[in-house]
């Protein structure tokens, strides 16, 4: 059982990172085998890609994107109501 939640784990944390836009490199790939380690020393119960996960941001700099405001600023005016 815990061979295929060691790479449920791994397989979660790959995805994760690739859809995060870190370059799975063999560096990158090979820190998420630690994290997968050491996650696993502290048990392999079903909660481990949950624990996997929750690492990321202490063992990954994750890439950061700005992101530019979808509208132009909202200028109100008066339309004529009274």
């Amino acid at each position: 059982m815990s061979d295929k939640l060691c790479q449920q784990a791994l397989d979660r944390v790959l995805v994760y990172l690739g859809d995060d836009g870190v370059e799975l490199t063999t560096d990158a790939c090979r820190r998420a085998l630690r994290l997968v380690d050491t996650a696993m020393e502290k048990g392999a119960g079903p909660d481990l890609p949950a624990r996997c996960i929750s690492c990321i941001p202490d063992n990954f700099e994750r890439p950061t994107e700005a992101f530019p405001d979808a509208t132009p600023p909202l200028k109100r005016g008066r339309i004529g109501y009274d």
